[in-house]
Parts: C-alpha cells; structure tokens; sequence
C-alpha cells in the first residue's frame, strides 16, 4: 500500500511540475490545534499555519499525495507578508486502522511561484482511549454528586453525548470538549433508589455516542459508611393506652437497635406487647423491658405495648362513689333508718312492725318525724308511742322533738294491720325528718323498708 501511494506521489509530482517550475519561497510556522485522530470517527487534525510571504499576494492551494485530504479545498489567497490559515487534514481510512502517530508531506502550490513542501504529523488513537471517567465519592446525606470526566489527547469533541447509570443515579448529558480539558457533571442522587443499600463499593456505568461511534466505560463508586437510628415514639388512648415506639436505621450499614419500655408493678399486670421481650429486669416497683434486633438500612424496628385500665378504672369510680356517699353521710347532721318485720296475730291479720330510729351527728333543733301508712292498712294504737298527729287524709303520722343533741338517738316504733294479706314483696314507703340546723331547715329520707310476705309466714 504504500508503494503504491509513493507511485502515485512520485507521478502526480511530475505531472505538477510539467506545469510549475520552481518554488514557492514561504516561510510556515505550524500551530497543533488538535492534531488527534478518532480512529472510530472521521474528525480531522487541525493545524494553525502562521505564514510569512516575502514575495507578492498570490493564489495557492495545498494537498498531500499520501492518501489525506486537506483543507481548505480549492484555491486560497496568501498575501504578501504575514498571514494565518486554518489548515485541515482528513486521514484515509488507511490511517485510521493502527494507533500510532504518522508524519506526511504536504504541499503548498503557487499558481504563479511555485510549489512549497513541508510534513505534518497526527495521532490515531480508539475512541476508548480519548475519555477517561474519574471515581467518585458518596455520603449518604449528598443531594448530587459531580462525574469527572476529561479529554486525555489534544483533540476537539463536539456533541458528545454521554449516558450515565448507576444504583445511585440516571442521567443523560450532551458536552463538548477542548483538547486535555476536563469537566464535571453534576447528576442529582435518587434519594429512593439508594435507600437500602449497604456502605461498600458500587460502580457506574457511562456509555459516549459520537456520531455513529459508541463506546463504554466503567467508573468506581464508594458508598461511604454512616450510622443512626431515629426514634418514633406515639402514645394514643386513656382508659385503653397504647405506646408504639419505632426505631429506623437511617444509616447504611446493618446496625443493632434496642427498644426499653419501663412498667410500675401495678401497670405492668395490665400490659400486653406485640412481642415477647428479650429481658426484664425488676428494680424496685419498676420493671424494665427491653427489646433487641439488628436491622439493615432503612429498615425499621416497631414493639407496641398496650395497658388496658378499664377494670381499675372501673374499681377506681367505685372508691370515688363509695368515698363520696361517705362523706355526704358523714356530713348529714341527722339520720334516718327504717326496718319493718312481720308480726303474728291471734285474729290472723296481717301485720308489720315498723321501727324508725332517728339518730342526730350534730345539734338540731325542732325535728318533725314524718311517716306514712302503707293503703289498705291500719294503725295498731295500742302499741308503741302514738303519733303526736295523725293527717287522716293524707295517712300521715307526726312526731314532734324539741332538740337532739349529738349522738342522741330516738327510735319510734307502731304495728300497722289490714285485713287482706298480702303475697310477696310489700314495700313501705320512706320516713321524713324535718329539722332546723343553724337557723336553716333540712329534710331527710330513710330508706325504704320492705319485706317478702313467704318468708314471714314461717
């Protein structure tokens, strides 16, 4: 092949100077703009050509004889004296088959001067070998991370597009670089997609696209190490009282959570959990439990615990009420109490004995003992303390005490009878008591006082 270039050289420079003669007096200082060739592309090496012209303004053109083609095409003015031009050289394909570097001899041709010979030399290199992707670091709380990546040859990239993923991150990039020039490229991290994933090594994966070109590489990711766990603690309820404590690995690393929750001893025996304790330990009248797993990242750990009250709750209303009907008794300056029993008669009527017994806590003045007579029944008075007045009409009975002193007691008692007995329960309505007690009048209630006539009758 490159006889064959040197035959065909060594003819067309014959033929040129059965037209030429002579040579053109040029003076040429070569500028490397970018003299790298892409095997996989067809991008030219671009040179700066300083040239100085001592002769006149003058019609040139410049070619190679070796099987590359250069630029500009056609003719181009070189004026008198110092000038630039931008030169191009496209490499045949037979360049661009082996790496390496390649010196060629072009030529400048003056219409009217002559011809001006000089060499050139370029670099083919695989598109591989043109990028490279520097390593990155990640901590976890990085919201982006910047990808490095630089030209390693003195080369012009137009329209690069570059694709990048990882487990970390996705993007698509197009950039252009100057020869040696190196940028960065700033991805945004995917807070979803890195959750769960262990500290360690990871890698990336970048692929280039120039023109029909493609090409991949490969760059390290180091997932940097971080520990902590949150914690969630809700509480929700009264009578029924539920605690949920949450605990989450918000590192990246597998870790070890423990979980305490802390009862009295009375709490305690009222308290179920959502799972059985690794330990409790007692100190006091407290005991402690606590609970232990080891989770990965973002994983979290629940232990819920719920006290049901109701039954002290419940036990706790009735002290309340008892303790309150205590006091108000123990606050009343006079009681009432009422019993009735049955009473056999030679006749066979039916009778009841019934017994009032008035007891004072304080001093009381002008006390009134009101009763009344069950229907249908009459007052034995024979028996007993008469009533000071007796209300026909209403079936009342009076009586009347001056004074009590405290702790004085009275018991009033009578026989009511009716010629009809009576069959099961007969109940007997409640005593009034009715007195002054510094200077303001009260009223009391006995209970009711009933009785079952079955049992009576034995």
């Amino acid at each position: 092949m490159n006889q064959k270039i040197w035959v065909f050289g060594v003819i067309f420079s014959l033929f040129t100077v059965s037209f030429v003669s002579g040579t053109f007096d040029l003076t040429v200082e070569k500028i490397d703009k970018g003299s790298v060739i892409i095997s996989e592309l067809n991008n030219p090496a671009v040179y700066e050509f300083n040239i100085n012209n001592p002769g006149n303004s003058e019609m040139a053109e410049i070619y190679s004889l070796v099987g590359v083609s250069m630029g500009p095409k056609g003719t181009f003015l070189i004026p008198s004296g110092t000038s630039k031009v931008e030169i191009k050289a496209y490499p045949g394909k037979e360049f661009r088959r082996l790496d390496g570097y390649y010196n060629f001899e072009y030529q400048i041709r003056g219409l009217e001067s002559g011809i001006f010979k000089d060499k050139l030399t370029f670099r083919v290199v695989s598109l591989k070998d043109v990028l490279s992707i520097g390593d990155i670091k990640i901590h976890p709380n990085d919201q982006t991370v910047d990808i490095t990546i630089k030209n390693n040859v003195n080369t012009h990239l137009e329209d690069v597009e570059v694709i990048i993923a990882s487990s970390f991150f996705e993007s698509t990039e197009k950039i252009s670089l100057k020869p040696f020039e190196e940028i960065k490229i700033p991805v945004e991290i995917k807070k979803d997609k890195i959750s769960g994933l262990v500290a360690g090594q990871y890698f990336m994966k970048i692929s280039v696209k120039m023109d029909d070109a493609e090409v991949d590489f490969k760059g390290d990711i180091n997932y940097l190490e971080k520990e902590g766990t949150s914690v969630i603690k809700k509480t929700s309820g009264i009578i029924i009282r539920e605690t949920t404590v949450t605990k989450t690995n918000e590192g990246n690393i597998p870790t070890t959570v423990v979980i305490d929750i802390s009862k009295d001893i009375l709490s305690r025996l009222f308290t179920t959990f959502s799972l059985e304790p690794t330990t409790a330990e007692r100190s006091g009248i407290v005991v402690d439990y606590a609970w232990q797993k080891d989770i990965g990242p973002n994983e979290s750990f629940t232990i819920s615990s719920t006290t049901n009250y109701t039954f002290p709750f419940v036990i706790l209303i009735l002290v309340i009420i008892v303790g309150f009907l205590a006091r108000a008794y123990s606050m009343t300056a006079l009681t009432v109490n009422k019993k009735v029993s049955f009473v056999k008669t030679k006749g066979g009527e039916f009778a009841l004995k019934v017994i009032v017994n008035v007891k004072a806590k304080r001093h009381i003045d002008n006390i009134q003992i009101v009763d009344r007579l069950p229907m249908m029944a009459k007052l034995y008075e024979k028996f007993g303390r008469s009533p000071d007045r007796i209300d026909e009409a209403s079936r009342r009975l009076f009586w009347d005490i001056p004074r009590l002193n405290k702790g004085e007691e009275r018991v009033f008692s009578y026989i009511v009878y009716s010629k009809v007995r009576a069959v099961g329960r007969f109940e007997l309505p409640p005593a009034l008591a009715i007195f002054e007690k510094d200077g303001k009048t009260q009223e009391v209630l006995s209970n009711r006082a009933y009785f079952v006539s079955e049992t009576s009758e034995e």
